[in-house]
This record gives structure tokens, sequence and C-alpha cells, in this order.
């Protein structure tokens, strides 16, 4: 099963269907500079980071949306990724030869199964 969540930053915790083990979730992030996006084609790592609501934080590779010119980068789980029901963050990171930096960081709730 696929999942056509897009969890984006922005200044409240988001809501909605997202269960433990979602495979397939896209969690597409926007870097940006007061709030227009910046070109991060020239961006040489991208990554994504997870934080659950216990335990470490996961660091997974992110791929471009698109081309990197509008700033969004994702990443798509798999089953294992959203192990724990509860207040997870999620927060991008981009490495340019003119600019390294991290995205704001997003907050989402995983739901648990029954």
């Amino acid at each position: 099963m696929t999942y056509n969540y897009r969890i984006l930053p922005g200044p409240t915790p988001l809501s909605g269907n997202i269960q433990v083990s979602a495979s397939g979730l896209v969690i597409e992030l926007i870097v940006h500079e007061s709030g227009v996006p910046l070109d991060i084609s020239s961006a040489t790592t991208k990554k994504m980071y997870l934080k659950p609501p216990t335990g470490a934080t996961l660091e997974k590779t992110a791929t471009f949306t698109t081309d990197g010119t509008d700033g969004k980068i994702r990443y798509s789980t798999d089953s294992s990724d959203l192990s724990l029901a509860g207040a997870w963050q999620a927060q991008g990171y981009v490495a340019m030869p003119s600019f390294t930096g991290r995205t704001t960081i997003t907050d989402f709730t995983v739901n648990d199964n029954i």
C-alpha cells in the first residue's frame, strides 16, 4: 500500500491518518529563506532526519522532488521507519558548495494499529 501524504513544514503539527509501519509515506520538506524556496539543485548531499517519540534519530537519504530548483527534498518511508506511535519530527539537510543547512523541524503524529 502506498501513501500520498506530504508532510510540509509549517507552524502547526500535522494530523492525518499516518499509521505505524506505513510504507511509501512521502515526506517532503522545503528548504527556504524567509518563505522563498531556495534553488538547491547543486546539493551533493540530501538527508532526512526522522526523530521518533523515543530512541535514536533515523538518518535517511533524501532525493529531489523534481530537480531541486523548487527547494524540495523527499523521502519515502519503508515499513521499518515509523515503528512507534506518537509524536515524531522530521528535518531535512542539504550540503551545497555555497550553503549547508537544515530545514525547519516539522512535527507529525504516527497512530498505532490494532
